[in-house]
């Protein structure tokens, strides 16, 4: 069956909320995903079923989490402005963003604080196992290398409209942040694993699911999830959040059709394993051609 046959099918109650036809397939191939309200005959043990926070609760909790983690950037960043006494940033706080040591202390900082709140507030409900909640269901070889493929097409085709629209070979951003920082192994483990594992357990696993189980139902699961992913990358410009917002899209869809945020999180490590490598080539090969 086509790829966009399939999308239709497991995705397209949310367009038609009538077509119960799409849903029954939706939940035949992913068991896991059914809520109460897709079962007409609810037995006693499925009203007993633990199911995750609601709306209002997920929302208000990532809410919080959201807040606590840029609370403890500011810390980060206060901190690591005073340990350094570097004369640019005190003359311009905003290049504070820019620069790879900070990045680097942010993420490696903010990962587990993040990891351990989604843990917390996952406990914190007594619903679902862990690994139904977040997805920490184990995939085979063959998934991970579908959804790699699909990863780099969709940057191979990012890139194609980046050059299209004449946009700068690398992101200022991600230049400035490699050029800068000291320590590359250390930037390389929080761009590789610490930023792709917290961000989507916590996305794709917790927020994702929470609301998958409410009547916004997968697409308005997906499509909200990258809503509130997406702007918190305000270091880049408009361009570069509209790719985000479309790469949570996609990360998204993957971690529906899997029914494992360990697809995400292997599309995620990969995208800025492209992005930072992308970085490199390019200021190794000016330095040269200088």
């Amino acid at each position: 069956m086509p790829t966009a046959a399939l999308l239709h099918l497991a995705m397209g109650d949310m367009i038609h909320p009538d077509d119960r036809a799409a849903r029954s397939y939706f939940v035949m191939e992913n068991p896991d995903f059914m809520t109460l309200s897709d079962r007409p005959n609810k037995s006693p043990e499925d009203r007993a079923k633990p199911t995750p926070w609601g709306l209002l609760a997920t929302l208000g909790f990532s809410g919080l989490t959201i807040l606590a983690n840029g609370v403890l950037g500011i810390v980060v960043a206060t901190g690591f402005a005073a340990i350094t006494h570097i004369p640019e940033l005190e003359k311009d706080p905003t290049r504070l963003l820019f620069d790879g040591n900070l990045v680097t202390a942010s993420i490696l900082v903010s990962s587990p604080f993040i990891f351990a709140l989604t843990l917390y507030f996952v406990n914190l409900r007594r619903g679902p196992a862990l690994k139904d909640y977040l997805g920490l269901h184990e995939v085979d070889g063959k998934q991970i290398l579908l959804w790699l493929f699909v990863l780099l097409l969709f940057a191979g085709a990012s890139n194609l409209i980046a050059v299209l629209l004449k946009r700068p070979a690398v992101d200022p951003f991600m230049s400035s942040v490699y050029a800068t920082a000291t320590f590359k192994p250390l930037l390389w483990i929080a761009l590789v694993v610490a930023a792709p594992v917290s961000e989507e357990v916590f996305f794709r696993g917790f927020l994702l699911y929470g609301i998958l189980n409410t009547r916004l139902g997968p697409i308005g699961a997906v499509f909200l999830s990258a809503l509130i992913w997406a702007p918190l990358h305000f270091q880049y410009d408009l361009y570069g959040i509209t790719t985000v917002l479309t790469l949570g899209v996609v990360f998204g869809y993957a971690r529906l059709r899997t029914n494992s945020v360990y697809i995400p999180i292997a599309m995620h490590a990969l995208m800025n394993v492209i992005a930072a490598m992308e970085v490199m080539l390019h200021i190794t090969f000016t330095a040269s051609g200088s």
